[in-house]
């Protein structure tokens, strides 16, 4: 994080706050991807902000050669999707057909299903490349990158109470 902050100019006094925001934010991004490795939402982290052209140069220079790894499309899992789709087909039509004697669902059930699948459009929209993501792979990225914030959080608090105490001292 401290070479992305160098790298990206973050002392230099002709920063405008904006800017220094921007750049911390994206020395934050880049090292907690690249601390974390290859999973789903690393590679679409890296993706976004690779779309920039001033961020590609700062990119390269952070992670080094696990940058043409975490740009390429992530194959890991992806032959989970296809099939469990198939299984909750299969299941879908047994019981369909179990029920076609049975009367509908109560009310609450309906509810709670339309509730669920809110909640789950919303987890997909906060997490990086999560739109492509189903059940529980979706909750195990979700998990992993929430728990890689947490420790982006307390690293800055760490770094900021240093910065702090040097300011002091």
């Amino acid at each position: 994080m401290l070479l992305g902050l160098q790298l990206a100019g973050v002392s230099s006094k002709g920063m405008t706050i904006q800017e220094r925001k921007s750049a911390v934010k994206l020395s934050a991004d880049v090292a907690m991807a690249g601390a974390r490795g290859s999973t789903n939402w690393t590679r679409a982290l890296i993706a976004n902000l690779s779309k920039q052209e001033r961020n590609k140069a700062i990119l390269r220079c952070i992670l080094g050669k696990d940058y043409e790894k975490l740009t390429k499309p992530c194959q890991y899992h992806s032959w989970k999707n296809p099939r469990s789709k198939q299984i909750l087909r299969r299941s879908v039509i047994r019981v369909c057909s179990r029920k076609r004697n049975v009367l509908r669902a109560p009310a609450t059930s309906v509810l709670a299903k339309v509730l669920v699948k809110k909640r789950t459009q919303v987890l997909k929209s906060l997490l990086p490349g999560g739109e492509s993501l189903y059940g529980f792979y979706l909750l195990d990225e979700t998990l992993d990158y929430v728990i890689s914030l947490r420790v982006q959080v307390d690293l800055m608090q760490r770094l900021l109470k240093a910065s702090e105490t040097s300011n002091l001292g």
